[in-house]
């Protein structure tokens, strides 16, 4: 009787392995990717444009035969625009799901979140919009091996307005406008006052709200009392924060030239203010009218039933052209292993985006591509000039 339930317990052990070696195992036959983002919460609007984008580029990718002849598996996850469950999310598709590459995610907080799940376990990813310079360097300014991005970091993005600004606008003197609760807005906002003052510009007055604030009169107050200036900036990540500002702003009257982020290219914005953002200028990671662009968009909206180019259609571009990044890379490097992704990714060079090139710096793991300058008219997004970051 000993000897039966000793073999039984043995047979039940072995039952139990064999079980947990099954739910590791990875399918040689398919590439698993994931996908991060906030597909519910407050921002899932933003989430659920990664998602519907990168099922597209799957789905089109394994029509044409798949990544080295193997089928792509897409994994979504939702962060929940929180950190926290960023990190549980990446841990549970690494060590349950044998992701072996990320696309995602949409805010730089919850990137920042994954690049310590990704270093930790070293799984490559690139971001779509993350664009804070934290998410490919550390504070000591190293470049984190495993982080990538396919869109304009915070630098770029703020000296590319700060030089336009000053010299194509030609600005002198500014009021700045920023969320202090906003590692995006931070970063912006601390570049483009960097770059305009090196150009010889003069920052009058630089005032920060707190996240989550609707009401900026008292702010927009205190900047009208500091004195007159040539633009108001308004440095802020999300199309409500910037419709909101501008609106209360010409109320208060502040009535000089607004320059902005790409948050303003959201058509949802003028259901909050059309004559507010009237005239406004920022840059763009895409050209909105590029014919590649215009294809994708109709391919889109036709199966997905919406047209992101009224709300935000940077987030499809940039999501569309990680894609790109990720199979050329998994394609050059002849293997799905994440090692051989993440060296094909730094090594990647330059290759024929959706709208332009995109080019990946190997040092910083930063991206360069053509930054179109667009004006708001009459509720149009007018390009009026176009501007590449060299570094």
């Amino acid at each position: 009787m000993k000897t039966m339930k000793r073999t039984l317990a043995l047979l039940l052990a072995l039952v139990l392995v064999l079980a947990c070696t099954a739910c590791g195992k990875k399918d040689d036959d398919k590439i698993v990717i994931g996908c991060i983002g906030p597909i519910t919460g407050d921002n899932a609007f933003y989430g659920q444009l990664l998602e519907d984008s990168i099922t597209l580029m799957a789905e089109n990718c394994n029509k044409d035969g798949g990544i080295l002849g193997k089928q792509v598996e897409l994994k979504m996850y939702d962060d929940r625009s929180d950190p926290v469950e960023a990190t549980n999310a990446a841990r549970k598709a690494i060590q349950q799901d044998g992701v072996q590459v990320f696309i995602g995610t949409e805010s730089s907080a919850t990137t920042l979140a994954l690049a310590q799940v990704c270093e930790e376990n070293n799984i490559p990813f690139v971001s779509t919009l993350a664009t804070n310079i934290k998410v490919t360097r550390t504070d000591d300014g190293e470049t984190r091996p495993q982080s990538f991005r396919s869109c304009l970091s915070d630098p770029q993005m703020g000296s590319i307005m700060a030089q336009y600004a000053y010299q194509e606008l030609g600005h002198r003197t500014v009021g700045v406008i920023y969320n202090l609760g906003s590692d995006y807005s931070l970063g912006v906002m601390q570049q483009f006052t960097s770059t305009f003052e090196n150009e010889g510009g003069k920052i009058v007055t630089s005032e920060a709200y707190n996240d989550g604030d609707v009401d900026y009169r008292a702010v927009l107050t205190k900047m009208k009392n500091a004195g007159d200036f040539d633009c108001l900036y308004i440095a802020v990540g999300y199309y409500k924060e910037a419709g909101l500002i501008a609106k209360q702003a010409r109320e208060l009257g502040l009535n000089q030239p607004i320059i902005s982020t790409d948050s303003m290219m959201v058509g949802k914005m003028f259901e909050i203010t059309s004559d507010g953002v009237e005239g406004a200028i920022y840059p763009a990671s895409f050209i909105v009218d590029h014919p590649n662009v215009q294809a994708f968009l109709a391919e889109f909206t036709e199966k997905f039933g919406y047209d992101p180019s009224q709300d935000s259609a940077g987030d499809l571009v940039c999501a569309h052209d990680a894609w790109l990044m990720v199979e050329t890379a998994i394609t050059n490097a002849g293997s799905a292993e994440p090692a051989k992704i993440r060296d094909a990714l730094e090594n990647l060079g330059t290759i024929d985006a959706i709208c332009g090139t995109v080019t990946v710096v190997p040092e910083t793991h930063d991206t360069l591509r053509t930054c179109p300058i667009y004006q708001i008219r009459s509720e149009e997004f007018i390009k009026i000039a176009e501007f590449t970051p060299t570094a």
